[in-house]
């Protein structure tokens, strides 16, 4: 009988040995079978996703070119009475570009700009692709600025130090006299000009050509 009951413990012994070696009790209760060295477990329970969250994508900025990337570091605009760099991005997708020659000294001149600055108030909001660029013909700085304050310029200016360089040719359209105020397309090619037939005219006829072709 001793030899049976040791016979027996030693089986019992050896399968528990045996359930043990391949079986594996984890932490949580879950069983891991080994086999060899693979080892199997029961699925793990997957996270739920986390919210997908929409990346807010910027919008690309169209890149500048031609005119508006000659002139983009060297304008300005008057707000609220000073002078401020203007903002080059607004230059984007203007294809109709005006260049107005004036100064605070020419009487013609201060007769034309209360007119160009009624038509640019309500023509430049419904036409984008359409700018005016000031080149003025001051004696300096602080008069081209007292200029554009006291007639309340809406349009983008050259700066005063700018207006020479040879880079810009701010001054390429420029006739003889002013007020001058030209039009051109994104090529520079002239549209309509005061000066006609080597000759000066009246600058209004240009505000009407700008009306006519600008859509």
């Amino acid at each position: 009988m001793l030899r049976n009951a040791i016979v027996t413990g030693f089986v019992l012994l050896l399968v528990v040995g045996l359930y043990f070696a391949l079986n594996t009790v984890t932490g949580d209760g879950s069983v891991m079978r080994v086999a060899g060295n693979l080892f199997f477990s029961a699925p793990e329970k997957t996270p739920d996703p986390a919210p997908a969250v929409a990346a807010a994508t910027p919008a690309l900025q169209q890149p500048l070119s031609g005119f508006a990337q000659k002139f983009s570091n060297h304008l300005l605009v008057m707000e609220d009475g000073r002078a401020k760099s203007f903002d080059a991005s607004k230059l984007a997708g203007v294809k109709y570009w005006a260049f107005y020659y004036s100064a605070s000294w020419c009487p013609p001149c201060r007769a034309f700009t209360p007119d160009l600055v009624s038509f640019y108030n309500s023509f430049k909001p419904s036409h984008p692709n359409f700018e005016l660029i000031f080149v003025n013909d001051d004696r300096d700085e602080p008069d081209m600025l007292n200029y554009m304050k006291g007639d309340e310029m809406p349009w983008p200016a050259i700066w005063y130090g700018d207006i020479d360089n040879p880079e810009l040719e701010a001054k390429k359209y420029c006739g003889p006299g002013i007020p001058c105020l030209v039009l051109v397309d994104a090529n520079g090619r002239v549209l309509s000009d005061t000066m006609q037939g080597g000759q000066y005219t009246d600058p209004h006829h240009v505000i009407d050509d700008i009306r006519a072709m600008v859509q």
